[in-house]
């Protein structure tokens, strides 16, 4: 994947859009200085070049119930295609999992899990991650807080 040039207003729309998603395309033209037509042919070019890759809410997880965060550690033991893809696929359909990063080094992936209390994340990672035939070992660390989230939220 090759980066493409951008220039000023290219990454004062980035990052704009990045913080406040839903903002209207007037009001983000005014705030780089653009009039609204160029501003929204850039953010159009953005999207299709890929730069923009899609807009969405952040959600507080507590509010909805689920106010336990964990790091998940997986390290696997068949780094197979066939393996890998049976992994990620089950991943992939967890709502429990709401990141996964592959990762180097001495771990295969990353997984940042959601849940109601740990006992449904105990059972998660027991019955559910630590069953993927492929994976060696699990570790996990509870989040206790979320420092720099909450400061971009708040922007």
């Amino acid at each position: 994947m090759t980066s493409i040039d951008l220039d000023q207003a290219d990454r004062k729309i980035i990052d704009v859009l990045a913080r406040e998603g839903r903002i209207s395309n007037l009001e983000l033209a005014d705030r780089i200085g653009l009039s609204p037509t160029p501003c929204s042919r850039r953010v159009k070019r953005l999207e299709d070049e890929g730069v923009i890759t899609g807009y969405g809410a952040r959600i507080n997880q507590t509010m909805i119930g689920q106010s336990v965060v964990a790091v998940v550690n997986v390290s696997l033991s068949q780094k197979t295609a066939k393996d890998t893809k049976e992994f990620l696929e089950i991943v992939t359909h967890s709502p429990e999992i709401i990141e996964c990063l592959r990762v180097t080094g001495d771990l295969d992936y990353v997984l940042r899990v959601q849940t109601k209390d740990v006992d449904t994340l105990r059972d998660f990672v027991i019955k559910k991650l630590r069953m993927i035939p492929a994976v060696n070992e699990t570790w996990t660390m509870l989040v206790l807080d979320v420092d720099k989230a909450s400061v971009c939220a708040s922007s």
